[in-house]
């Protein structure tokens, strides 16, 4: 008798616990509930005060203001005025050229404005932001929280799931978490993983308050921020792309058998093309396409080969699809179609075009159509990995479309290929001098150090194909530079040192492997 009443005494015990979890989440949390973050003080956390003139000062102070006012509508649901003034801000803080880490801030709540207008067309705004935010944005829960809700907003509930699994991960007592993740489920239909997410809600509910009840000692702690390594990869950017320049037009021409007049031609050709390079690196992607346009008429007049026309075809194509406009998406067809084999021959231009394609694929409703510029897309990032096996983003972004496409097994296979490359990255961050053995070609880079949020030094983000290797929460590796033979990375180093990074020192590898010496 005294076992059968202790058992229906647990089982009280028990029942009551979960009841007064539901009650506790079920009256307290709404699903798909968030409040607007500011953070307007962190945006210099991200800047280099020693990059900032005082000019660029005067630009972020007047952006604050403006930013502070967009807070404020979107705390009163002010969302069409809220944009307003965050555009305000924008056109300041892209002015004062801080960089996108910065930016993430405005961007998110901009997103997440559009997403709360009621207007439809609004959503491709918000997609268009959430796309341009970096990493940086994951590192606090809170606005991955924010984030995910602008996911779901947007259509984008597996991307809205992830995060929310991963604040999960974090921290098994964030119930708004589980409430919106579990409505996410319910929304698409999946009654069996709301379940499993109302399940384990319930189990962290019941497991704090046993813990409150039994006057524990044990302190629970604080969810920790931490950085994400691409757990779920990275969105191809064609808004983000180091443009290639300083291209021979030439290479595949006999300049002796070019005559006077065609080569005038060439070289006004030439001149309109720098100019279309430049403003497309400065994302004036209207006035590019109308430079490029000009310098493939004058370098098509001037009869150089199809090879050398292909290096404006492409940066028009990447120029066009940036508009953003659907009249252009004729164009980019056009010029992606017409690139010849020769351009990809560096690590550069097939990843540049492999991006162009992804985006051209993304903008398809035929489903013939998106997939055959989405296996292009795969196909070309593949070739950036060969030309250079340990350049991460290209990795990062085969996961993103292998988990878009539901291809689990084989966005794990590029997540174990990613974890490797930087890996071996890391391990080869202690060796600081390397002697050249001969044979086949290896690919020799600078480590120019690594470095935290407010000791980066200037210029280092303009350094030639440059690879950033998370190291820690608070740092971060870089290494700059692509040669196939030693003397050019040491003429490298010198120049290094020279523009005060204190200890430069060069890696070897082959075939993506870290070369021992």
């Amino acid at each position: 008798m005294i076992k059968k009443n202790l058992l229906l005494l647990i089982a009280f015990v028990t029942t009551t616990l979960y009841l007064s979890a539901n009650m506790v989440v079920d009256s307290k949390l709404v699903p798909y509930a968030w409040t607007p973050i500011s953070d307007v003080d962190k945006v210099l956390e991200y800047v280099n005060p020693n990059d900032l003139t005082k000019r660029s000062t005067q630009l972020i102070n007047s952006a604050k203001v403006k930013y502070v006012e967009g807070i404020e509508n979107m705390e009163n649901k002010e969302y069409n005025a809220a944009i307003m003034k965050f555009k305000t801000a924008m056109k300041d803080y892209t002015r004062s050229k801080i960089n996108d880490d910065a930016l993430n801030f405005i961007r998110g709540n901009m997103a997440l404005s559009y997403c709360h207008t009621g207007n439809k067309e609004d959503l491709v705004m918000a997609k268009r932001l959430l796309q341009q935010l970096t990493s940086k944005v994951y590192s606090n829960s809170n606005w991955m929280y924010n984030v995910a809700i602008a996911q779901a907003k947007t259509g984008n509930q597996k991307e809205a799931t992830s995060l929310l699994a991963q604040i999960i991960r974090n921290d098994e007592f964030n119930f708004q978490a589980y409430i919106t993740l579990e409505a996410i489920y319910k929304d698409s239909g999946n009654q069996k993983d709301a379940a499993r997410v109302r399940d384990r809600m319930q189990n962290a509910e019941a497991k704090l308050m046993r813990k409150k009840q039994s006057g524990s000692n044990e302190v629970i702690d604080e969810p920790q921020e931490k950085r994400v390594f691409a757990p779920i990869g990275s969105k191809p950017d064609i808004y983000n792309l180091n443009i290639v320049k300083d291209d021979d037009h030439l290479a595949f021409d006999n300049v002796n058998k070019i005559n006077e007049r065609s080569m005038v031609q060439i070289q006004e050709g030439i001149g309109e093309y720098n100019k279309g390079v430049k403003a497309l690196e400065n994302k004036e992607y209207s006035t590019a396409s109308t430079y490029l346009k000009n310098a493939e008429k004058k370098l098509k007049r001037g009869k150089i080969s199809e090879d050398g026309l292909s290096y404006t075809r492409g940066n028009l194509a990447i120029a066009y699809l940036a508009t953003g406009d659907k009249k252009n998406l004729g164009q980019s067809k056009r010029y992606l179609k017409n690139l010849t084999s020769k351009i990809y021959k560096t690590r550069e231009w097939t990843y540049n075009l492999a991006v162009a394609h992804y985006e051209f694929a993304s903008r398809q409703r035929s489903k013939n159509a998106k997939k055959e510029y989405l296996d292009k897309a795969i196909k070309y990032l593949n070739w950036s990995i060969k030309q250079d096996k340990l350049f991460l983003t290209a990795h990062e972004n085969l996961i993103f479309i292998y988990k878009e496409l539901e291809e689990d097994k084989k966005a794990q296979s590029a997540q174990n290929n990613y974890e490797k490359a930087r890996k071996e990255l890391m391990r080869s961050f202690s060796k600081q001098e390397q002697i050249a053995q001969g044979g086949d070609p290896y690919i020799f880079r600078v480590n120019l150090g690594s470095y935290g949020e407010f000791d980066t030094p200037i210029g280092l983000f303009d350094q030639e194909n440059l690879i950033i290797v998370p190291v820690s929460d608070t740092e971060t590796s870089y290494l700059a530079g692509l040669f196939y033979n030693l003397e050019e990375a040491i003429t490298y180093q010198k120049e290094m040192k020279k523009n005060g990074y204190e200890n430069p020192f060069i890696v070897a590898f082959k075939d993506g492997e870290k070369v021992e010496f």
